[in-house]
């Protein structure tokens, strides 16, 4: 094997053990309450605002999450990262799994003010 030949095949073998390394972790958070949906980088849940109605007929759960990003980047994140979690989009903002329904409604996030966004999530009981 020439000597190029050589260099070739251990720039390979660097590029394969890099891709083998571990990444490193990100810590993704979810809602409190609707405990499989992820909170888009640089927002953080309004807790308090959270309210929970179940009843035998169904469920409305609305959440509320607050932060400094723009809001097409919320929306990117969402329409992107749903139907990886089963969620098919219906309209934009609204997406159903099953016998769900989940509304996004992001406020704001223009010109570098807060963005603030309700998600509401209904199901029925069957």
């Amino acid at each position: 094997m020439n000597p190029f030949g050589k260099c070739k095949l251990i720039r390979r073998l660097m590029l394969g053990l890099f891709l083998l390394a571990p990444l490193p972790a990100f810590a993704v958070e979810y809602l409190t309450a609707i405990t499989d949906l992820p909170l888009a980088a640089g927002l953080v849940e309004q807790k308090e605002k959270t309210t929970v109605f179940d009843a035998p007929v169904g469920k409305i759960v609305t959440a509320y999450a607050s932060g400094t990003v723009k809001a097409d980047d919320v929306r990117e994140f969402y329409d992107t990262t749903l139907p990886q979690l089963g969620w098919q989009q219906a309209a934009s903002g609204t997406f159903h799994r099953k016998a769900e329904t989940l509304k996004i409604d992001v406020l704001g996030g223009q010109g570098g003010g807060p963005v603030n966004v309700s998600f509401t999530l209904s199901s029925e009981s069957k």
